[in-house]
């Protein structure tokens, strides 16, 4: 699966911005959890709250299942107005 992290949230884990990994997910649960157990700063900076997932470009929730082709994106709260 390849990951797309923005704003802060790339700030968190700039290593994974559009890498190419092999996680062994089937859903976006699973794949939150490898984060959690591999990557602690990203996996902090996701638990902040407002943070948006989408698996192949549509936003998605944690039981969207997903292949080992996926695109993940992360993506941290926007401000501004």
């Amino acid at each position: 699966m390849r990951f797309l992290l923005f704003g802060q949230i790339r700030e968190a884990a700039p290593h994974l911005h559009n890498a190419e990994m092999t996680v062994g997910a089937r859903t976006l649960d699973e794949v939150l959890d490898w984060i959690d157990q591999n990557e602690s700063d990203l996996g902090a900076a996701l638990k902040r709250g407002g943070v948006r997932y989408a698996i192949d470009q549509h936003f998605a929730d944690g039981p969207t299942k997903l292949h080992a082709d996926s695109e993940v994106a992360l993506m941290s709260p926007l401000s501004g107005g």
